[in-house]
């Protein structure tokens, strides 16, 4: 990555022509607020911490929630500490156990269990009594944390209240849409940012995602090392909330990190000069936080320990098989990470995206473990069996020693065999298990395409869909393996890291530094194949983000955030990507069918959970007898959403009513104009569907807006964004690959300029990103190979004469 350089440079705005910035952007605005006011909210020095204030506020519930929560995790933790020194040195566990009894004729009690309390305070162990001193210090530094929080809380308070007009009742009942919109109105009455007049739905994602951003892109262009290959186990992955929070003191707000604030880079990361100066004082920071977290390992792991005893032991005897439940893993959550989406609109996805991701992989089988657990749990449960019914017959039966204990663990080997063993009547279809997983995750690699049903696939997904049983061990573990990724593995990034900051950092105006992945820049960090179309470029495969991060990125802000005004070139690709879909519509017939990326979409929703939907979508298009969805086996994919009822001795699905509630997490607005691939491609100008008018009349179709809630519509339009987007690119790949079979197969090399001219051999460079640029005549195709080169250290973009080839049309 040494060689993959370009310079800092600064972006004025997000609107790179000047007819499309918004007025006054680029003037210094200074604006004077009512001195008589008592709450005044001008020129706020550090928006990034305000914002995501008033976002927190938002999502957890108000300040009584907030604080209540902050005062029993300092509860907690004090009774983790007292409870775990009572039972380390304030109990008699011979008399406890009854190896010793201090009454024969009696039974124990339990004070004669117990140690008194003075005595046992004055018997403390001296270790014990260090590890009080140390907890105890870390409790007084965490109760002056919490104090200072309770002022920022109010504050917030206060600014919902005086500022937003929203009161505390109101709060449950107000999507972060409308919170967003009344913060966009208090910038334009009380000027919080000095720099815009106007503050986008961008500017403030950015205020609050501007670290998540980065980290989201580095996990995207595989630049952290959290992919380790161990022999006998393959690959695996490793990112716990340990690692997670040392990395991001290191990266971010640390003393040692690149940043000198919260928005802004510090000056020597963006100088070519000295970014191996840097990379080594980097290197040097990351090995001292691994020493200490050597240091402190004993304490934290510890502590690991016990606060996942008291967490999940009674969970365990209670539900003993939630270990064997699945989660979306830490990396997973970044993987699956759209630019500039809050936590909220993640979890909506994933949550969604919980039940088919369980179906998949409950679908793959070990026949070994099923014996195995098939016989443990017939010993088990027949040991279980026996004394149960014998504690029935004589309760005097767990007076003996150890019966309770075997009862119990018999009981807890069964129902974990239990987990193992599979439905018999169940029958899965792993292909279309991953579609309907696609549709909420939207994310995944081109190599799981058509191989869903193999265990390298399934091994691969369970690193974004993990145990819980596996992240307890890792976070168990992490104590240890934390500082040895640190030392031996992060340290080799650090000049990687140096260079991801210079290259991928802009100044925006009014923002600040931030991560130019994060604009969505389709011109910048776009992929060809993910546009739909072929066209010129000159981004190489270094500046693009990987698996059409970018481009589904930003097709999901736009849904989200409907009102949000694009710069030109990227409102040019969401409009192209429209007319394609009309396109697509437009050729919706028996004989294209097949091969229709609309209708394969829509086949696709169909199996996710939204049959009726698509059912009165496609009716005025393909007449009442048209089959859309597809039959299902038992139990192969998701089941369908409950999308209305249907009047008694009717077929008219009922409008849904808009039900109030604790509407939070709710993602973008609950009532917004349907502009989305869906519904922009299927109705016409005046609410009717582009039909073909060739086509016999039909029933007239019902809207989308009367099958679906107003929620799950917005749900069901980036399902089928992200659908339709993968199935373009899948037939962009296919295409590529036939005109590269295509020049290999017709490429003369003994004689270059056979079909065309050449440049001079002392001109021509290889293309490291393999970009091509496509010239098309009735003939056939021109194709521009090399033309684009990457940047140096200080150089900038070379112009290049293009090295043209031809390309025979196809036969």
């Amino acid at each position: 990555m040494a060689q993959l350089e370009t310079s800092y440079r600064r972006l004025d705005s997000f609107y790179d022509e000047e007819m499309d910035s918004p007025p006054n952007e680029r003037e210094l605005l200074v604006h004077a607020v009512d001195s008589n006011k008592a709450h005044r909210w001008n020129h706020i020095e550090n928006l990034d911490d305000f914002f995501t204030r008033v976002y927190q506020y938002h999502q957890r519930h108000g300040f009584l929630c907030m604080m209540l929560a902050e005062i029993l995790e300092l509860l907690q933790f004090i009774f983790v500490l007292l409870f775990t020194t009572f039972l380390l040195q304030c109990v008699h566990y011979d008399v406890l156990f009854g190896d010793k009894n201090p009454h024969p004729d009696r039974k124990v009690t339990l004070p004669e269990a117990l140690v008194p309390l003075d005595q046992c305070a004055s018997s403390l162990d001296s270790r014990i009594v260090v590890c009080l001193v140390l907890a105890s210090f870390f409790w007084f530094l965490r109760f002056i944390k919490v104090v200072y929080n309770f002022f920022r809380y109010w504050e917030i308070r206060t600014f919902y209240t005086q500022a937003l007009k929203i009161s505390h009742n109101d709060l449950p009942n107000m999507t972060w849409h409308e919170v967003q919109r009344c913060l966009r109105q208090v910038q334009v009455e009380q000027q919080m940012c000095i720099h815009k007049q106007e503050l986008t739905e961008l500017d403030i994602y950015h205020r609050i995602l501007r670290f998540k951003n980065y980290t989201v892109a580095m996990v995207n262009k595989s630049l952290l090392q959290l992919k380790f290959q161990l022999p006998g186990m393959g690959e695996l992955v490793f990112l716990t909330n340990g690692l997670k929070y040392n990395l991001e003191m290191i990266l971010f707000w640390g003393p040692w990190s690149p940043f000198a604030n919260n928005w802004h880079l510090k000056e020597d990361y963006k100088k070519s000069s000295k970014r191996v100066e840097l990379a080594n004082k980097l290197s040097r920071h990351i090995l001292w936080v691994g020493i200490a977290n050597l240091l402190l390992c004993p304490f934290i792991l510890m502590w690991q320990i016990l606060y996942s005893f008291f967490t999940y032991a009674e969970v365990l005897k209670r539900q003993p098989g939630s270990l064997g439940a699945r989660k979306w893993s830490l990396y997973g959550r970044l993987y699956l990470r759209h630019f500039n989406e809050l936590d909220h609109e993640l979890n909506a996805r994933l949550t969604r995206a919980y039940q088919p991701a369980a179906k998949y992989m409950n679908s793959f089988t070990s026949h070994v473990m099923t014996l195995i657990a098939r016989h443990v749990a017939f010993l088990a449960g027949s040991i279980f069996a026996v004394l149960v019914v014998l504690t029935i017959y004589d309760e005097d039966v767990l007076t003996i020693e150890h019966v309770l204990t075997i009862t119990t663990l018999m009981g807890v080997l069964v129902a974990g065999c239990r987990a193992l063993i599979p439905d018999e009547n169940m029958v899965f279809c792993p292909e279309q298990l991953m579609v309907c997983i696609l549709a909420q995750i939207h994310y995944m690699p081109d190599r799981w395409k058509g191989q869903a049903h193999t265990y390298r696939v399934r091994d691969e997904f369970s690193q974004l869909f993990q145990y819980k049983a596996v992240f307890l061990l890792e976070e168990l573990l992490s104590p240890i393996i934390t500082p040895l990724i640190l030392i031996f593995s992060l340290r080799s990034k650090a000049l990687d890291i140096v260079d991801f900051f210079r290259n991928f950092t802009v100044d925006v105006v009014g923002v600040g530094d931030v991560c130019s992945f994060a604009q969505m820049d389709i011109k910048r960090h776009g992929n060809p194949q993910w546009t739909g179309e072929k066209q010129q470029t000159d981004v190489s495969q270094y500046h693009q983000a990987e698996d059409g991060k970018t481009e589904l990125s930003l097709m999901h802000f736009t849904l989200t955030n409907p009102t949000w005004q694009p710069p030109r070139h990227c409102n040019k690709f969401i409009n192209h990507l429209k007319e394609q879909a009309h396109k697509d519509v437009n050729m919706l017939n028996s004989a294209v069918m097949v091969d229709n990326p609309f209708f394969q979409s829509l086949q696709s929703l169909s199996s996710a959970g939204y049959p009726s939907m698509m059912t009165s979508l496609m009716v005025g298009r393909l007449g009442p007898d048209a089959t859309l969805v597809p039959q299902r086996e038992p139990g192969s994919g998701a089941e369908p959403l409950q999308q209305g009822n249907a009047q008694p001795g009717t077929n008219a699905p009922v409008r849904y009513g808009l039900v109030r509630g604790d509407i939070s997490s709710i993602e973008g607005p609950i009532q917004a104009p349907n502009t989305g691939l869906l519904g922009s491609s299927t109705m016409g100008p005046r609410g009717s569907t582009s039909i073909n008018h060739t086509l016999p009349p039909t029933p007239e179709p019902v809207s989308l807006q009367e099958t679906m809630a107003p929620t799950e519509l917005m749900a069901a339009e980036m399902s089928f964004s992200a659908l339709y987007m993968h199935q373009l690119h899948q037939t962009q790949t296919h295409h590529d690959h036939q005109d590269q079979e295509a020049q290999r197969a017709w490429r003369q090399p003994t004689s270059p300029a056979f079909y065309g001219t050449t440049m001079p051999a002392n001109q021509q460079r290889p293309s490291p990103g393999g970009v091509e640029d496509s010239r098309t005549s009735e003939a056939g195709q021109w194709h521009s190979v090399g033309s684009t080169t990457m940047p140096g250290i200080d150089e900038a973009p070379s112009e290049e004469t293009d090295t043209l080839s031809y390309t025979p049309p196809n036969v």
